[in-house]
C-alpha cells in the first residue's frame, strides 16, 4: 500500500511539473478565448427574471406582470419583457440589440387563455416550463 501511494503521489508531482511549465498562453487560451455569446446572456437574463418572480410570488402570491416591478437590470443591450402574468404563471421574452428579429422565451405554469410564447425568429414555441428556448442566433 506504501509504494503505491509513492506512486501515485510521484505521478501526482510529474503532472504537476508538467503544469507549471507548461507556457502561460497555453494555460490561459481557453478562458481568454471565451466569450458569452448573446444566447447565453438571454438565457441568462431570463433565469434571473425566473428567480425574481419566484421571489415575488411568495411576497405577492401572484406573479410579475413588468420586468419593473421585478426590479430586473440587465445589460444595454438586452431587453426582457413579460409577456403575460397571473396567478398561475407567466411568461416572458428577452431580446439583444445585437440579434435584431431574434428571441428567447420561457414560461412557468400556465397564464388563462394564453399559449406557451414563441420565438420571434424561428417561431418556437417553448415546450418546457422553466426552461428558455432560443432562435438560432446568427
Amino acid at each position: 500500500m506504501c509504494s503505491r501511494r509513492t506512486l501515485h503521489g510521484s505521478a501526482l508531482v510529474l503532472l504537476l511539473s508538467g503544469a507549471a511549465s507548461a507556457p502561460a498562453s497555453a494555460q490561459t487560451s481557453a478562458a481568454a478565448g471565451w466569450q458569452a455569446t448573446p444566447a447565453s446572456v438571454l438565457k441568462n437574463a431570463l433565469r434571473t427574471a425566473t428567480t425574481a418572480q419566484v421571489r415575488y410570488f411568495q411576497a405577492q402570491k401572484t406573479y410579475a406582470s413588468s420586468a419593473q416591478a421585478l426590479g430586473l437590470t440587465t445589460d444595454r443591450d438586452v431587453g426582457v419583457q413579460i409577456l403575460a402574468a397571473g396567478p398561475n404563471g407567466w411568461q416572458a421574452r428577452a431580446v439583444h440589440a445585437q440579434q435584431p428579429g431574434r428571441s428567447c422565451v420561457i414560461f412557468v405554469g400556465r397564464v388563462e387563455g394564453k399559449e406557451s410564447p414563441t420565438t420571434d425568429g424561428d417561431h418556437e414555441m417553448a415546450g418546457e416550463e422553466g426552461v428558455p428556448l432560443c432562435d438560432t442566433m446568427r
